[in-house]
């Protein structure tokens, strides 16, 4: 590997433990240096140490990385125990984040940076994200994890057991296209619940007519209309939700096609 490509993977692996130490030190902003295992340069070396292992296994094989994951793992875990010791937290959030914050950094070095980068943005939400996440799961009830969970198997295991091509003699039916309108016609119920519990009722139908434009206007209109037989008295506000549905999708096709063929779409 040429030098200039590893100070730059180097580089990657230092922001990455950097940008999570900002986070993690960020909350323990009140502590004192020494009164917590792990914050900003703990972290920004974490990741550092990473990739710095992951370029020296290159030359000298896996082993290298092996050994230093499990020394730098037995390290923070130690210090780790020890800060719940003395303050009574249990929580094992900093060793998980260090950790994947070292293996990031050895990602960088070794795999692909920008997918590295990709997870390490999508933990540094995730850590920031603390007092919403759990308030929001303080505010899910039993049926609604049981809708998402419903629709996760549609997706994730059903539907990739379905052959993607016509069984029937007339070639019209394919069962793939048919789950899949199904996934597409919860998924845009499921939206439109958590759009109205968010942000009411009629803010909450505007959201899920436009996220529904975007995705499928078909699918939007046959769940708007069949809400609008179930609940009458908001007929007016489903109804306009499928106008502004079929709009969205309207202009989502002008951008496409401008975007392939600029005269087409004048």
């Amino acid at each position: 590997m040429p030098a200039l490509d590893i100070f730059s993977r180097l580089a990657v692996a230092l922001a990455i433990g950097l940008m999570v130490g900002i986070e993690r030190g960020w909350k323990a902003r009140d502590a004192g240096d020494n009164d917590r295992a792990a914050g900003l340069r703990t972290f920004g070396l974490s990741g550092l140490m990473g990739g710095v292992a992951g370029a020296l296994s290159l030359p000298l094989g896996p082993s290298i990385l092996a050994a230093a994951l499990l020394s730098y793992a037995g390290a923070l875990g130690a210090f780790t125990w020890l800060e719940a010791q003395r303050k009574g937290n249990l929580s094992a959030t900093t060793l998980v984040a260090g950790l994947l914050t070292f293996l990031l950094g050895a990602m960088a070095t070794v795999g692909e940076p920008r997918a590295a980068i990709a997870a390490a943005v999508s933990m540094t939400v995730v850590l920031a994200l603390r007092i919403q996440l759990h308030r929001w799961l303080a505010a899910l009830t039993w049926p609604e994890i049981r809708a998402g969970l419903i629709l996760l198997v549609m997706t994730f295991l059903l539907l990739p057991l379905l052959p993607d091509r016509p069984v029937d003699p007339w070639q019209a039916v394919n069962p793939h296209e048919v789950w899949l309108l199904a996934i597409m016609l919860a998924l845009i119920s499921f939206t439109g619940y958590i759009a109205v519990r968010i942000f009411g009722e009629r803010m909450g139908v505007l959201v899920t007519a436009i996220a529904g434009g975007l995705a499928s206007s078909t699918a939007t209109t046959l769940t708007f209309a069949r809400l609008g037989r179930e609940q009458p008295q908001a007929v007016d506000l489903l109804a306009g939700g499928i106008l502004i549905s079929g709009a969205v999708m309207a202009l989502r096709v002008l951008a496409v096609a401008s975007a392939l063929n600029p005269a087409l779409g004048a």
